[in-house]
């Protein structure tokens, strides 16, 4: 049975996801994907071009789920909610509790120009996605008016990345709650001022 092209993509994620671009070889590539050479190149182009799908629908995925969280009527339990179900799995998926497009960043010279950029574009597509959180938490009145909405977005962002990497290795799922719980309390806090 043939695979769609978007099996292969899901496939190849795990794979990029687990791995990392540099550390996923043609072969590795051909054994996920189940596909020769010939016929990854002939769908893709690359292996540069199969990893930018790659990040293409990561971000779309990522883009969704936090299009919900802003949509929510309570888009701070809502982004609890979200942060919960990156950080919080079973020990087989823990590759998926780092952030791909963080992973990808370490290797940012190894990756190639097309790779880069949808690298950085897609932090850059999530974190105007933090900031329609944020304006919706403002809306919703979870958050004070006087939040800075750009920088409140850059630093959930930043957070995000951190838990993320305190979630790899952290095997305590009550912590991790605990420190998703902090960073919620932190964001309603008063902000410096610009």
């Amino acid at each position: 049975m043939k695979q769609t092209h978007q099996e292969a993509i899901e496939k190849a994620t795990v794979l990029f996801w687990k791995r990392g671009f540099q550390g996923a070889g043609m072969r590795d590539i051909q054994q996920a994907l189940d596909m020769r050479p010939g016929s990854i190149y002939a769908r893709f182009q690359s292996k540069e071009g199969l990893f930018k799908l790659v990040v293409e629908k990561y971000v779309e995925n990522s883009k969704a789920q936090l299009q919900c969280v802003a949509n929510s009527n309570t888009p701070l339990q809502s982004l609890g909610d979200f942060f919960k179900s990156a950080l919080i799995n079973p020990d087989e998926m823990r590759y998926m509790r780092q952030c791909l497009l963080v992973k990808s960043i370490a290797e940012l010279d190894l990756i190639g120009e097309v790779g880069q950029k949808a690298v950085l574009d897609g932090m850059v597509s999530l974190n105007d996605c933090f900031a329609l959180v944020v304006e919706k938490a403002i809306l919703l009145e979870e958050l004070s008016n006087t939040t800075p909405v750009d920088m409140a977005a850059n630093w959930l962002q930043n957070q995000f990345v951190g838990l993320r990497a305190f979630a790899v290795i952290q095997s305590d799922n009550d912590a991790i709650e605990r420190m998703i719980d902090k960073v919620l309390y932190d964001l309603t806090t008063q902000w410096p001022e610009n």
